[in-house]
C-alpha cells in the first residue's frame, strides 16, 4: 500500500513485517530485541502522542493490551514493558517487550545515574514541577 509517507514502517509496511492491522490501529515487527518485541502504532501519520486524537490512542491501547496478553501467554513473560521513545520511526507508536521472570529491572537502566536520567539535571525546578502539575490538573477537570 503507497501512502504518502514511503518510508513509514507503519504506512508502508515492508513484506512480511505487518502482523495485523484492524480498526484500532497497526502491529508490525522491526528488529525485534528479543522474541515477542512488537511495535503497536496508530493509523493516522502522527509522529507524537500530544498530537494524536483521544479516540485513535484509546484504540491503539486497546490493541496494545491484547496484543500484550497474547505475547504474554506466548513466551510465559511477567509482563511486557511498553516504550514510546518516536526519534527513529516519527509515526506515534509504543513497542511492547516481554520482561522475562529472570530479567533486571528497566527502571534502573532509564532513570538511574547511568541511564537516560543521567542527561537530566540532578533535581527538577520545583516551581516548575508545580506550575505545570496545576495546569495539567486543571486541563483534566
Amino acid at each position: 500500500m503507497e501512502t504518502e509517507h514511503p518510508d513509514c514502517i507503519f504506512c508502508n509496511p515492508a513484506a512480511g513485517t505487518e502482523i495485523c492491522r484492524n480498526a484500532d490501529g497497526i502491529v508490525v515487527l522491526a528488529g525485534p530485541a528479543r522474541p515477542g518485541h512488537v511495535l503497536v502504532g496508530i493509523l493516522d501519520h502522527r509522529p507524537s502522542l500530544h498530537e494524536v486524537e483521544p479516540a485513535a490512542a484509546a484504540g491503539m491501547m486497546r490493541l496494545a493490551a491484547q496484543v500484550s496478553r497474547s505475547i504474554v501467554r506466548q513466551t510465559s513473560a511477567e509482563k511486557t514493558y511498553v516504550v514510546a521513545i518516536g526519534d527513529r520511526d516519527k509515526h506515534f507508536h509504543v513497542h511492547l517487550i516481554p520482561k522475562m521472570n529472570d530479567d533486571p529491572p528497566l527502571g534502573p537502566h532509564v532513570f538511574g545515574g547511568d541511564g537516560w536520567a543521567a542527561f537530566l539535571p540532578p533535581h527538577a525546578d520545583d516551581d516548575a514541577v508545580r506550575r505545570i502539575s496545576e495546569s495539567v490538573r486543571s486541563e483534566c477537570a
